[in-house]
C-alpha cells in the first residue's frame, strides 16, 4: 500500500473530494473535518485481504451530561444543547473516548435534538455521565468506492464476513453506478466499521484509490473492534500514512488469550495462508515459539483472527504529525 498523499507540510489535500485545505478539532460542539486525503493500494489478481484507513469526518464531539437506561434496557446519552435534528443519525454511530469501550463503533438506533439511543446497554459498554462522544457516519460501501474503484461491473466483487462467519459478496453495477448483492439488491449502505477487513476479487490488477468518497478523514481517536468466537474475523489497523508494517505494531498482541487466540496472515493474489502467529500476552510467536513480533505486514493488509471467546480488540491508534 502507497503511503497516505499529503500536500502542505506532509498533508496533500485530495482535490478528487474537493477539499481546500485542513482543519483539527477546535471546538467540542463542532462537526471537524480532521486531516482528509487520500491513498492508493495496489490490488492484485485474485483475492487479497485488506482495510480501509479512513472514516467518514467527526458530526459531533462532546460530553455527556446523562447516560440512562430506556425501557429495553438500551442506552440513552444525553447533551446539552448539541444542536441536532430529531432523527437525522439514520446510517451513524458514536464512539465513547474512555471507558470500557473506548473507541468502538456504537450504532445510534435512534436520536432526538439532545438525546442518542445506542444499541448496547450502559452496562455493557461502561457508559458513564460526562463520558465524551465521537459520532460519525459509518463507512459504507459507496461512501468508501462511489464510482466503483475500477472493479469490473458485475464480476469483481468486495466480501465482507458476517458476525456468523458467513461471506456475502457485492458488485458494481455500472448501469446505474450502484453497488449490489449476488442477488441484485441495492447494497450501497452495507456498513463497513473501522478495523474491518473486505476480501477483493479482481479479475485484473488495479490501482484502487481510497479517499475519493466521504470516506476520506484519517481517524485519530483510538479503535477497538469486535472480534466474534469461533468464525473468521478480518482485521486491519487504520493507517493509511505508510507502506509497511509489522504484526506486532497491529496493536492487538494484548487483547489475543494468550497461547490460544491466534492471528493468521494471507497471501494476496492467492489469499492461502501464509502463517499463524500465537500471542505470549506481551509478544507474538511464530509455530517454532520464535519471536513474531517484527514479521513484516504490508500497510492496510488485513488478518484474519481467530478468538474462542468474543472480544473487542484494541487497535494502534494513528499517530499524525504537522
Amino acid at each position: 500500500m502507497n503511503a497516505f498523499t499529503f500536500a502542505v507540510s506532509r498533508l496533500r489535500i485530495a482535490s478528487l473530494v474537493g477539499v481546500a485545505s485542513f482543519l483539527m478539532a477546535t471546538s467540542s460542539h463542532a462537526a471537524t473535518s480532521g486531516i482528509v486525503g487520500f491513498y492508493q493500494v495496489p490490488v492484485p489478481v485474485g483475492n487479497s485481504a485488506w482495510v480501509c484507513g479512513l472514516v467518514t469526518k467527526d458530526v459531533y464531539q462532546g460530553a455527556a451530561v446523562t447516560v440512562t437506561a430506556d425501557v429495553d434496557g438500551k442506552a440513552l446519552v444525553t447533551f446539552d444543547a448539541p444542536g441536532w435534528t430529531a432523527g437525522e443519525f439514520t446510517l451513524h454511530y458514536a464512539e465513547p473516548a474512555s471507558g470500557t469501550c473506548a473507541g468502538l463503533a456504537i450504532d445510534i438506533l435512534s436520536n432526538t435534538t439532545t438525546t442518542l439511543k445506542l444499541d448496547t446497554t450502559p452496562a455493557a459498554a461502561g457508559l458513564t455521565n460526562g463520558m465524551v462522544f465521537t459520532v460519525r457516519k459509518h463507512t459504507t460501501i459507496a461512501g468508501l468506492l462511489p464510482d466503483g474503484g475500477g472493479f469490473l461491473p458485475f464480476t469483481d466483487s468486495l466480501s465482507l464476513f458476517a458476525s456468523n462467519g458467513t461471506q456475502q459478496s457485492y458488485f458494481f453495477n455500472s448501469i446505474n453506478s450502484t453497488w449490489i448483492s449476488a442477488l441484485g439488491a441495492n447494497s450501497n449502505n452495507v456498513i463497513i466499521r473501522p478495523g474491518q477487513g473486505m476480501v477483493l476479487q479482481v479479475t485484473n490488477a488495479l490501482t484502487l484509490t481510497l479517499g475519493k468518497g466521504e470516506v476520506c478523514h484519517v481517524k485519530t481517536t483510538p479503535t477497538k473492534i469486535k472480534a466474534n468466537a469461533s468464525v473468521p474475523n478480518l482485521i486491519g489497523a487504520l493507517n493509511p500514512l505508510g507502506t509497511t508494517t509489522t504484526l506486532s505494531a497491529l496493536g492487538i498482541t494484548g487483547s489475543l488469550e494468550a497461547f490460544n487466540d491466534s492471528i493468521v496472515v494471507l497471501d494476496p493474489g492467492s489469499l492461502a495462508q501464509t502463517g499463524t502467529y500465537l500471542s505470549t500476552g506481551s509478544n507474538l510467536i511464530n509455530g517454532l515459539g520464535q519471536n513474531a513480533n517484527n514479521t513484516s505486514l504490508p500497510a492496510g493488509a488485513s488478518v484474519v483472527i481467530n478468538v474462542d471467546t468474543a472480544k473487542n480488540m484494541a487497535l494502534t491508534p494513528v499517530t499524525v504529525s504537522p
